[in-house]
């Protein structure tokens, strides 16, 4: 198939064209950083050349202070405390208080300063500055991790993150590509049943046409003449099947129909084909619309029913009763409720009974209530949902349908 082969070479170029892009960017921007550190690593040798050079002049502790101040504090970008030797604050950057004189600033601003000193303090992250034929304590200079290694030290999460995403986001689409090439499978399936359908139906209405005419004209058994009618019925129930099958995937165009005249025809279909066994099962209608037209599907329509009315006649479970299907409207909707007088449906099942696969009989592929949820809610736009179920009482399943054309 050309869509599968299409999906093929999309998912191929995605993780080829990915893969490249996320191993560029993670080189780039590792060099980036690393780039970053070289420089903030190359203030340290020049401060220890500007060290070795005044080591030996009288006036250290001067020389010592304008080396912090040109050499360090100007040029790093990480945080930065000069301090004396009794901790108190002389210079600082790259903190979320403005330099300046440590007099000037309030006490919370203060104490906020000593408490980032305490806390590099406790990291072991200070240079002591000596004097060096003393070993005296001339100043400190305290400091913590530039905003390039804190990046360092994340970038091995990032790069799982980003990988794990992307993994995650191809995998989504393989999923989703696999599950729009069943569609299309099953969608061509059913256009296919549909038009391989249609020759054998025409040839057998008419046949029956002309086993009617041949009745007719003998004035034969009136039993006969009810059976061609009934299998005329069936045949064109069947042609009617095969419509529905060649609208499953297409563009549905929904016009003003006969909601009476469809529902009317759907029981009148089903009646005498109700499962006798010595039980009565009757079908009732109650219609309370003020109106018959409303927009919709008559044959999706009618295909939703009969998939509820079975539905409703499976859980029966070999005893009598009634099931109604009654019509009425309400704030701009109309509403279609199929109820029964079966076994019920219990409470941990009702949120899987529409989903394709799900059924509770021994036989079946469990797709009747979910081919019913599409037909409402995709093609038209509508709700189905259980209304009220009890256990042996019944269910009552609801479809609601807007009055217009949306």
């Amino acid at each position: 198939m050309k869509s599968s082969r299409r999906n093929t070479i999309f998912i191929k170029y995605y993780f080829i064209i990915g893969s490249i892009v996320i191993i560029l960017f993670f080189v780039l921007y590792t060099n980036a950083l690393l780039l970053k550190v070289r420089k903030e690593l190359e203030v340290f040798p020049k401060i220890y050349a500007r060290f070795a050079e005044v080591s030996t002049k009288e006036n250290i502790e001067s020389d010592l202070l304008e080396i912090i101040l040109t050499e360090v504090v100007q040029k790093v970008n990480y945080p930065i405390i000069v301090t004396d030797e009794n901790n108190t604050p002389k210079y600082w950057k790259n903190i979320d208080i403005e330099s300046g004189d440590i007099s000037s600033l309030s006490e919370t601003e203060q104490e906020h300063i000593k408490y980032i000193i305490n806390k590099m303090e406790k990291g072991e992250s200070r240079i002591l500055l000596q004097e060096p034929n003393t070993g005296e304590i001339i100043s400190k200079i305290f400091y913590s991790e530039s905003q390039t290694i804190k990046r360092l030290k994340l970038l091995p999460y990032l790069e799982f993150i980003i990988v794990i995403l992307f993994i995650a986001v191809g995998s989504f689409g393989i999923i989703l590509m696999k599950r729009r090439e069943r569609e299309h499978l099953w969608v061509a399936l059913a256009k296919e049943t549909a038009h391989q359908f249609g020759t054998p139906i025409t040839s057998i209405l008419g046949w029956i046409e002309l086993l009617k005419s041949k009745v007719c004209d003998n004035n034969s058994n009136e039993n006969l003449s009810k059976t061609l009618k009934q299998m005329k019925m069936d045949v064109q129930h069947l042609q009617d099947i095969a419509s529905r099958f060649g609208k499953v995937g297409s563009y549905i165009q929904l016009k003003e129909s006969d909601l009476d005249k469809t529902i009317t025809q759907t029981i009148d279909y089903f009646t005498p084909r109700i499962p006798k066994e010595n039980l009565r099962i009757n079908l009732n209608y109650i219609k309370k619309t003020e109106k018959n037209l409303f927009y919709f599907d008559p044959d999706l329509l009618k295909w939703t029913l009969e998939n509820l009315i079975k539905n409703s006649i499976d859980a029966m479970k070999g005893k009598s009763g009634n099931i109604f299907i009654i019509t009425y409207q309400k704030g701009g909707k109309v509403y279609i409720q199929i109820k029964d007088e079966g076994i019920g449906i219990p409470k941990n099942k009702q949120r899987l009974i529409f989903d394709t696969g799900f059924t509770t009989k021994n036989r079946g592929w469990g797709l009747g209530l979910s081919l019913a949820k599409r037909i409402i809610e995709e093609f038209h736009k509508g709700k189905i949902y259980i209304l009220k179920s009890e256990a042996n009482i019944g269910t009552t399943f609801e479809i609601m349908l807007s009055e217009h054309k949306e």
